[in-house]
């Protein structure tokens, strides 16, 4: 019963997609339709299993298994999947409204949900890379669905070409690991022997993490990735294709040795780090919001270094409703700037302001989910934020590395700079007076656009996880999460007061730079050429394409030389060498072979006249002679003799 309502849920977005391209009609309510019948499945399939739900294994070839599982964790995450895809299917009925192609975007948007949900409920290695490799595919599809617009597709053909290279290392490191004596079931997998070997193939699989997650220094083609529609961001920033690395990490962990995980910490505070940095200084509304996720994601893979991979995987839940209902609020605005002055760049901060008069709604429903994203009390992520930096904070005092300290502090500071960025865009959004051409009001009255969002807001706050107060215990979700490592977040905690403390100084600096003097600030803050060389991401981007690139280029110029000097002289040899033997062949043939089989037949065609003389009219003659020459013999040594 459970395979059957598990394979029910994985191939219901898919027939979603299917009816919503063959249905042209109303085809974001159609595909709605089935992905509610997901989430649905997906609630009571949480609700009503417990422990290790379920294990399903068959032979895809002779003596080679193939396997499916799921367990709570993994369970959790197909409900978020589910949920998240579903509100992003709402939203785009009110997003795509009017675009001709409605119906092929909603079956790339079910196609991309069921490769989503395959890869969150394999348990084979192989089967896991196979629905890797169509989530990066789907993804690919959906960023470049404008794809008439040059830029359009070179940003996807980029974010494709990174995700290759890097999931060629990761199959290349699963291959080894199924090598090394595991049977490639992830529900098997045991830490490995501290050897080179083991060193290789966990340095393979955390490049796989890196690509996907877009970590440093891999992280530059998912700001390319903005340029797909809203709603498609808020999916991929949410709750699919980059949390699949982080999810990766989560399942294959007892593979990492600690000094890999000293590595992976490191990684995550440095990508965090940069990435908050970048946002600082942006301008386009979706990068702001596109280098966040990667700053979170560092977060998570950070807290997965210093062990705290519960903590991690739960701020990978709260993340992806605060970060979808951004993305959606941002959406709404996009949308409304392009109705009211469409001849204008939509994605430019520097040309809105004000717009909380204008939409009231999609301002507060923002609101909420930024603090969530900043880690103030009363909201998910303060929760799951703190959990993390709990985590470090254990990980440095158990660590004999004196300067193991600066990892948690660092990440604390990093709390600061969250607040700066998204209050900037806040201020430079919603706040302050227009500074563009003269808006006029138009109310958006569509239950398409509001019903996800609001269902979003509501789950940024703090109200719906576990939190423990004086005297008052609050839960909601903790049926479902089952036990929880207990975060105590009282606020005489002198963690919680100094990250209060820090977030509340982002925003007062984020109101003095931008929300006093407005857009004259943001030119003269964008100018120097220290802001550019961060605004561009120092540059990586540029470094992959202008050094990197063109230096394979000049590799394979010079391999060619050795083609022209070595190889293709020996290939001559090789075919000359080839012709003389053939000659060779073809005259031994006519001299030996043919001479021989010639020899044969005409023995052969002798003894045929023979037998041809024997059978003909004259025999009894020739049979009455040898008679009568038999006689004559033996009478002539009888007498005669």
């Amino acid at each position: 019963m459970q395979g059957y309502l598990l394979a029910f849920i994985l191939f219901m977005p898919l027939m979603g997609g299917l009816m919503a391209y063959v249905i042209p009609i109303k085809s974001g309510i159609i595909g709605s339709s089935f992905l509610s019948i997901t989430t649905i499945l997906g609630v009571y399939y949480l609700s009503f299993f417990q422990g290790l739900i379920w294990i399903f294994q068959f032979e895809w070839l002779p003596g080679y298994l193939l396997g499916f599982f799921v367990d709570r964790s993994s369970a959790i995450l197909i409900f978020l999947t589910s949920l998240i895809s579903f509100l992003v299917h709402i939203f785009s009925i009110f997003y795509l409204s009017g675009d001709n192609h409605e119906n092929r975007y909603y079956l790339k948007l079910g196609f991309f949900t069921f490769s989503m949900l395959g890869l969150l409920m394999s348990d084979h290695l192989i089967l896991f890379f196979i629905f890797w490799e169509l989530v990066g595919f789907s993804s690919y599809m959906l960023i470049i669905f404008w794809f008439k617009n040059f830029k359009n597709a070179k940003a996807g053909r980029i974010a494709f070409m990174t995700n290759r290279i890097t999931d060629l290392i990761l199959f290349v490191g699963l291959l080894m690991l199924m090598g090394s004596g595991h049977d490639g079931f992830i529900s098997n997998l045991g830490q490995l022997t501290s050897n080179t070997s083991s060193t290789t193939i966990g340095i393979c699989l955390l490049i796989g993490v890196l690509g996907k997650s877009a970590q440093f220094p891999f992280f530059t083609w998912l700001p390319r990735a903005m340029v797909g529609p809203v709603p498609v961001s808020a999916l991929i920033h949410a709750a699919t294709m980059v949390a699949a690395g982080v999810y990766l990490l989560f399942r294959i962990y007892e593979v990492f040795g600690p000094y890999l995980l000293d590595w992976i910490a490191s990684l995550g505070l440095l990508t965090a780090f940069l990435a908050a940095l970048i946002a600082i200084f942006q301008t386009d509304i979706k990068a702001v919001l596109a280098y966040s996720t990667i700053s979170q994601l560092g977060y998570m893979v950070m807290g997965m270094g210093v062990g705290a991979y519960d903590m991690a995987m739960f701020h990978l839940w709260t993340h992806a409703f605060f970060k979808a209902g951004l993305f959606l609020c941002i959406g709404s605005v996009i949308y409304f700037l392009s109705i009211q002055v469409p001849a204008t760049d939509v994605q430019d901060m520097r040309c809105m302001g004000g717009l909380k008069s204008y939409l009231p709604f999609t301002f507060w429903s923002y609101l909420v989910c930024m603090m969530a994203l900043v880690g103030l009390p009363f909201f998910s992520g303060f929760i799951s934020k703190e959990g993390i930096l709990l985590g470090a904070f254990f990980w440095a005092q158990q660590s004999e590395n004196g300067l193991a300290l600066a990892l948690p502090i660092a990440a604390l500071g990093i709390s600061f700079l969250t607040a700066y960025y998204m209050g900037k865009q806040l201020f430079l959004v919603f706040l302050g007076s227009y500074r563009g051409k003269k808006l006029f009001k138009m109310p958006i009255k569509s239950w398409s656009e509001k019903i996800p969002i609001l269902i979003l807001a509501v789950f940024s706050i703090s109200f719906f996880y576990r939190i423990h107060l004086p005297g008052v215990d609050l839960f909601f979700l903790e049926y479902w999460f089952g036990p929880q490592p207990e975060v105590v977040v009282p606020w005489m905690s002198p963690l919680a007061g100094f990250s209060i403390l820090l977030v509340l100084l982002g925003l007062g600096f984020s109101y003095w730079n931008f929300g006093r003097s407005g857009i004259n600030q943001v030119n003269s803050f964008n100018y120097s050429r220290l802001s550019i060389f961060v605004q561009n991401g120092f540059y990586l981007d540029k470094f992959y394409i202008e050094i990197l690139l063109p230096s394979f280029d000049w590799l394979v110029f010079k391999t060619s030389k050795i083609d022209t000097v070595l190889i293709n002289p020996l290939l001559n040899v090789m075919s000359i060498t080839v012709v003389i033997l053939s000659k060779l062949t073809d005259l031994f043939d006519k001299l030996i072979v043919d001479g021989l089989v010639s020899l044969v037949k005409r023995v052969v065609q002798i003894l045929g006249l023979l037998f041809t003389k024997f059978h003909s009219e004259r025999v009894q003659m020739h049979f009455v002679s040898a008679i009568i020459g038999l006689v004559i013999i033996l009478v002539w040594l009888k007498f005669v003799i």
